[in-house]
């Protein structure tokens, strides 16, 4: 005998096995028990998620003699007779294949005659999305009003692709994408089932690998029930999915949030060196880098790994910025379309890993978290004792002094206070001053314009520049200096005033 895939297997016969979609299910239920049925249904939603089977269930269920909650009971005469090959009373087309004009208006010649074994006849016109927009219009009227035994359930992936008229005549359905924690429970099941012996963790990452699909996790699980006679492990379902070894993407990474360019480069040719996919290193990286961001922000219990892995990765992430993980994540994330198409797939990883390293983008997120790091590294040589002014070094061994405050490094740290605690508008205000001395302890600013004179002289901005010393530990006081050479602001609009006196101003312009 053949052997069965697992995801036919364990198929859902009745409602109560379908995972997920209880809001479907329960209606469909509630329709059988009033006796409401309607003549046309549309299951929209993610591949994998239950469309065909519970179109199958319903269509056996309507016609079902001694229903069970429900669902049909499997046993009486209607069951098995619509269990059987020669079965016409549930008509299952795949528009795919079938998708002319000529098929629809077939269909329309059938639907005139009256079921053989059930009470109703049903059409399920699977990947419904496929076909023409003739077929369309000769399903339309028959769609609308078929005959009182006749029911449609139309299937399909891309709901956004059919015309409105066909919506419109269509009970619809949406199929949501099943959580990992239900896909696990699902994969347990059938593993015991099975006699598979297997860990949690690699239970788990297979129903993370499914994204939601119940048809892809089994598919997988599928895969892993061959990988071993033993027990089943993370490493044998990372073996099988052609999945990079953890510690080794962690350290690629790590290289990345570091913007060490020779690493990335060294580390990206040893991992393509085993013959791991380009493109599976780029999502092992992307993945990495989302469950570092889960452990930063406290939410680690969405990471899928070992103990031991999750140790590194609480080290690795305290060291981390959220910003830059962010970043790296938006960058990565948008690689998987050029390496489809791409003729060096390799390149373009490397090209993308450099660029997350450097957090070059065009958006303002990317911006502010490279300037971020920055900021860091001023603050840590500061820390250090490391002045712009290099001092020189005696050849005996001395205690470091304590530094003296500059005016370089207490406007940097100025700056930096006001770039993470705002307003965004003194940042601004303070990035775009050069003229600053501190001389005696006091620091001395001198704006390049009246209006930002101005802004300096408000109070408002005075005790907020002053709050940030002190907090700062900055023992200095602020002045503020007016350049010299350019008139007050007041003399300067009075001797407009007397130029535009009675209307009769010169304009003298010289070119």
């Amino acid at each position: 005998m053949s052997y069965t895939a697992l995801y036919r297997k364990y198929r859902p016969l009745t409602f109560d096995d379908v995972i997920g979609q209880n809001h479907i299910t329960e209606t469909l239920i509630n329709q059988l028990k009033t006796g409401r049925i309607g003549h046309a249904y549309l299951f929209t939603g993610s591949r994998g998620t239950g469309k065909t089977t519970c179109a199958k269930i319903f269509a056996r269920a309507v016609n079902c003699l001694n229903p069970e909650n429900g669902s049909p009971c499997g046993k009486c005469k209607v069951c098995k007779a619509l269990g059987s090959a020669g079965d016409i009373d549930i008509m299952e087309i795949d528009a795919a294949s079938n998708n002319r004009v000529d098929e629809v208006r077939e269909i329309r010649e059938r639907v005139k005659y009256p079921p053989v074994n059930g009470k109703y006849k049903v059409y399920i016109i699977d990947e419904v999305h496929m076909l023409t927009d003739s077929a369309f219009n000769a399903l339309l009227k028959t769609l609308e009003e078929p005959p009182e035994f006749v029911i449609f359930i139309l299937a399909t992936t891309e709901a956004h692709k059919l015309p409105a008229t066909i919506l419109s005549r269509c009970m619809r359905f949406d199929f949501r994408l099943v959580s990992a924690e239900l896909l696990t429970e699902n994969i347990k099941k059938i593993f015991n089932a099975e006699g598979k012996k297997y860990d949690d963790e690699a239970v788990r990452f297979i129903a993370g690998a499914g994204e939601g699909s119940v048809r892809d996790s089994l598919s997988i699980a599928d895969m892993c029930l061959s990988r071993s006679a033993g027990k089943l492990t993370l490493g044998d379902v990372l073996d099988v999915l052609g999945a990079a070894d953890r510690g080794k993407i962690r350290a690629l990474t790590k290289s990345i949030l570091a913007g060490d360019a020779r690493d990335i480069l060294i580390k990206i040719d040893e991992l393509t060196s085993l013959g791991k996919s380009v493109s599976r290193i780029a999502k092992d990286v992307l993945l990495c880098a989302r469950d570092l961001l889960a452990v930063k922000t406290g939410a680690e219990s969405l990471v899928i790994d070992t103990e031991e892995n999750l140790v590194e990765l609480r080290t690795l992430a305290e060291n981390c910025d959220g910003d830059a993980l962010g970043c790296v994540i938006r960058l990565l994330s948008s690689v998987d379309a050029e390496l489809r198409y791409s003729v060096s797939p390799k390149i373009v990883l490397e090209t993308a890993c450099l660029r997350a390293g450097k957090l070059v983008s065009d958006d303002t997120a990317a911006l502010g978290a490279r300037i971020t790091r920055l900021e860091n590294r001023i603050e840590q040589l500061i820390e250090n004792g490391v002045s712009a002014k290099p001092q020189a070094q005696e050849a005996t061994a001395t205690p470091v002094p304590e530094p003296t405050p500059d005016n370089s490094s207490v406007w940097g740290r100025l700056i930096t206070y006001f770039r993470k605690n705002g307003p965004m508008s003194l940042y601004s205000l303070l990035c775009n001053t050069h003229n600053v001395d501190l001389d005696g302890g006091v620091l001395k600013i001198t704006p390049e314009s009246d209006a930002e004179y101005l802004q300096f002289s408000d109070p408002e901005v005075s005790d907020l520049i002053v709050r940030a010393l002190s907090v700062l530990g900055a023992n200095v006081k602020t002045e503020i200096i007016k350049q010299q050479g350019k008139p007050d602001m007041d003399t300067e609009i009075d001797r407009i005033k007397k130029m535009m006196a009675g209307g009769k101003a010169k304009l003298n312009i010289t070119r």
